[in-house]
């Protein structure tokens, strides 16, 4: 298109998207300066587990502490104690009524549990005497002195008591504190919480330095249902972080009822910690389970890593060898990427200057009007009113709101204009310019660059994303972009559909009208279907379902063991692993869609292509649309998939050429021999 065609009202439109660029490359370069702050992780594991393993090894506990530490250990998790736990660590006593009769202990009553003190164990029976109290209340609990020293007397059997949890330990917590760990508590709610027993629980940890983050256990928050303000008032006089459990498929948290109460309260400021349950670790060999905690730290804002303690040894390492070589082996490739271990960096509260943010916003409501112009050919006055009363509406709508859900809205128009956008351009060109009497080389070398060109314009809508949608909020994914499968399927629909416009497949003519779809429609429900026709189609579906099955938030079709081989060697060896999409799929066919142009090849097969190729080109842009991974992990993702994608399309092409070379070499042998 030549400048001087361009009207006075498509440059309007071009200043707006000019600025909305602008005012997007500022959000993203300060986002960007937020994200590069937070590269600190916490690595966990659990104390009890650490003791419980270590017992059956042949080194002592400072032997195994030095071990953890020397792994990447940094804290160790805490957890309410229980009569068994407590029984077993040699703190207390358990007796039934049978065994105390046996002691000539008078009083004893058949059916009760008795709990007794362990000589200079004092203190630990103290706490478990307070909890008791605190959880079954004074009329179950007794109090009688014998000449065993004083026992408690629980009007329940022992079966229903032991594993009850009874509270956090300060003194454990202690324990922890002078090992040199970070303290993570994990306490359980109470039935029935009061204001008190949140506050009990505080009182347990005050004093104990490095207690770096609380994770509650269970499926309430403690506090829940009326308390919870209560215990982030207590967190935030401390300066304890809340922290959130990712769930099962990494996607959000765990729920734990006030969880997101108390994260609304305090402006997301919140930490992420990721941990794999018994049942994931027994079919996962240690290599696979260093890349999910390696994978979950650099791509989805994890700052908490909790590894869970190996049942077994693996590899003629002990069980507690397994799980500290797994921490090492992440501590290592982490700090090969430039994190620290210490305490977890926590994002701020933070959400993007409004007016810049407006401004992205202006921005992309021009790139939606100039892509809506591509396919429906308004009067260009026409088309910038449009855009006026769509930027009215739209700021209006914010000013009144909180501005996610319009912001939101127009994140995915984003993500749908863009890549559709620069198809259309690029098919414009194709259309309008000769491209006769190239040699292949140059139709090779103008592959390659109409390739780079359909990328930046695509990049637009993926700078307009990670602006408008760059908060807290959404690091944290307390706010999910939703629509990822139509960011998918939109785009390939609407580049079909502008394919159909500009080139004649159909019989040698365009489908440009609303005459040429009516009787395009009416032909082709006449067709006569052949067998290999029905394959096409079936196949065709099979690759669609594949591809929208594969996208999105969700779990859908499962990735056969070739492909997850793959993936593992391009985390190991680029920045951002590049999506198989586009490398392998949409980049290599829009080179061969560029080169085939003006060359004698079915139309059929040059508009299969062209579609193949927007699917690299949305890919770039819907990689935006994950807000928990870094902007800059996500510019280095298309980066990386580009120049993959360019070096396959560049074989494909030799590919092609040696193939047809080999055509015409047969068909000249077969004519020498008429």
């Amino acid at each position: 298109m030549k400048l001087k065609t361009i009207s006075i009202y498509t440059w309007i439109l071009l200043a707006f998207l000019g600025v909305g660029i602008v005012s997007g490359l500022v959000l993203v370069k300060e986002r960007h300066h937020i994200e590069a702050q937070q590269e600190q992780i916490e690595n966990i594991i659990d104390y009890d587990g650490l003791l419980r393993a270590n017992a059956y090894e042949k080194r002592s506990l400072p032997e195994a502490v030095a071990a953890a530490k020397e792994s990447g250990i940094t804290a160790l998790a805490i957890y309410d104690r229980t009569l068994q736990k407590e029984k077993d660590a040699g703190h207390i006593y358990m007796y039934s009524s049978n065994d105390l009769e046996q002691l000539q202990v008078a009083g004893v009553q058949p059916g009760i549990t008795y709990v007794g003190l362990v000589p200079g164990k004092e203190a630990y029976f103290q706490e478990v005497q307070e909890d008791l109290l605190r959880r079954l209340g004074k009329d179950k609990v007794t109090i009688l002195q014998t000449s065993l020293g004083p026992i408690l007397g629980l009007a329940l059997p022992s079966d229903s008591l032991k594993d009850m949890n009874l509270g956090i330990s300060k003194l454990q917590a202690q324990e922890v504190a002078n090992l040199g760990f970070h303290v993570i508590v994990r306490p359980t709610n109470y039935k029935g919480v009061t204001v008190e027993d949140v506050d009990h629980v505080f009182t347990r940890i005050d004093g104990i330095s490095g207690v770096t983050g609380m994770v509650f256990v269970g499926k309430e928050a403690l506090g829940y249902p009326l308390h919870v303000d209560r215990t982030l008032e207590q967190l935030e006089a401390r300066h304890i972080p809340v922290v959130g459990i990712e769930a099962v498929n990494q996607l959000q948290y765990f729920p734990q009822a006030g969880f997101l109460e108390m994260a609304n309260a305090n402006h997301y400021k919140v930490g992420r910690l990721y941990t794999v349950s018994k049942e994931e670790v027994r079919k996962l060999t240690p290599a696979e389970l260093v890349q999910w905690f390696y994978i979950s730290d650099i791509e989805r804002n994890i700052r908490y890593n909790l590894f869970p303690l190996y049942e077994q040894g693996v590899d003629n390492r002990t069980a507690l060898e397994t799980t500290l070589f797994v921490a090492k082996q992440v501590t290592d490739k982490l700090q090969a990427r430039g994190f620290t271990t210490g305490k977890a960096s926590m994002y701020p509260v933070y959400s993007p200057n409004t007016w810049l943010r407006l401004l992205t916003m202006t921005g992309v409501i021009s790139l939606a009007t100039l892509t809506f112009g591509q396919f429906v050919r308004l009067r260009k006055p026409y088309l910038l009113g449009l855009f006026a009363v769509g930027s009215i509406l739209s700021v209006a709508i914010y000013m009144m709101t909180t501005g996610t859900k319009i912001m939101s809205a127009w994140a995915l128009v984003a993500a749908i204009s863009a890549p559709v956008l620069a198809m259309t351009m690029i098919f414009d060109c194709w259309s309008k310019r000769n491209h006769t009497g190239l040699s292949p080389w140059r139709s090779t070398i103008e592959s390659v660059v109409y390739l780079i060109v359909a990328a930046l314009i695509a990049a637009i809508g993926g700078i307009s994303i990670a602006a408008m949608l760059g908060s807290t909020q959404f690091f944290m994914e307390f706010a999910l972009f939703h629509g990822v499968k139509l960011t998918f399927v939109a785009p390939v629909v609407l580049t079909a559909i502008a394919y159909l416009q500009r080139f004649p497949i159909w019989k040698g003519r365009t489908i440009s009208s609303v005459k040429d779809i009516k009787s395009f429609i009416t032909e082709f429900v006449q067709i006569d279907i052949k067998v290999y026709s029905l394959l096409i189609v079936g196949a065709l579906a099979v690759v669609a379902y594949v591809f929208v099955g594969r996208s999105g938030h969700t779990a859908g079709v499962p990735v056969p063991s070739w492909e997850l081989a793959l993936r593992r060697f391009l985390e190991n060896t680029m920045y951002a692993r590049p999506r198989e999409k586009e490398f392998l799929i949409g980049h290599p066919a829009f080179m061969l869609a560029a080169y085939a142009v003006g060359r004698r090849i079915p139309m059929v097969l040059h508009f299969a292509l062209s579609v193949g190729a927007v699917i690299g080109i949305a890919s770039m842009v819907e990689t935006f649309c994950h807000l928990r991974t870094p902007v800059y992990m996500s510019i280095a993702r298309g980066y990386d998939g580009l120049l993959l994608g360019i070096v396959i399309g560049l074989v494909a092409i030799i590919a092609v050429r040696f193939i047809g070379y080999g055509i015409r070499w047969f068909q000249g042998r077969g004519e020498s021999h008429v």
